[in-house]
């Protein structure tokens, strides 16, 4: 999908701000996104016909094999899954004062997010690094 195409389709559930500066652009894994090692492609190979799904990382941790970044020992499920917000404006407008129209927006959106269970929270992006 198209960033312009995945863009529109999260604007199309969760809205945008007000003036259009804060809209969600995409997710991103908490802490990190789960890392697929060689090992996870060997179980597979060896298990599960070469299907690496989810099936096959469940399995693979029951054997041993965890996520690829070193030093993680977080589980498949133990990696959760944010909300990226693109930024036009500064998210703050001073050290002790976040941007009205983000909070405004956040707040509007907080109860939908919460209640589906999908997203830990949010991160934040410059829209000029991202689009």
């Amino acid at each position: 999908m198209e960033k312009q195409e995945q863009i529109n389709k999260f604007k199309e559930e969760y809205g945008e701000s007000k003036n259009g500066n804060f809209f969600i652009c995409d997710t991103i894994g908490v802490p990190h996104p789960y890392c697929i090692g060689s090992r996870h492609v060997a179980h597979a190979a060896d298990h599960f016909s070469g299907m690496l799904g989810k099936p096959a990382i469940e399995s693979a941790e029951k054997h041993g094999i965890k996520c690829g970044v070193k030093g993680c020992n977080l589980s498949y499920a133990e990696h959760e899954t944010a909300l990226l917000i693109c930024c036009k404006k500064e998210i703050k407008i001073d050290e002790n004062t976040v941007n009205p129209e983000l909070h405004e927006w956040l707040m509007k959106i907080k109860d939908k997010v919460d209640s589906e269970k999908k997203y830990v929270g949010f991160s934040f992006i410059k829209s000029s690094d991202w689009i």
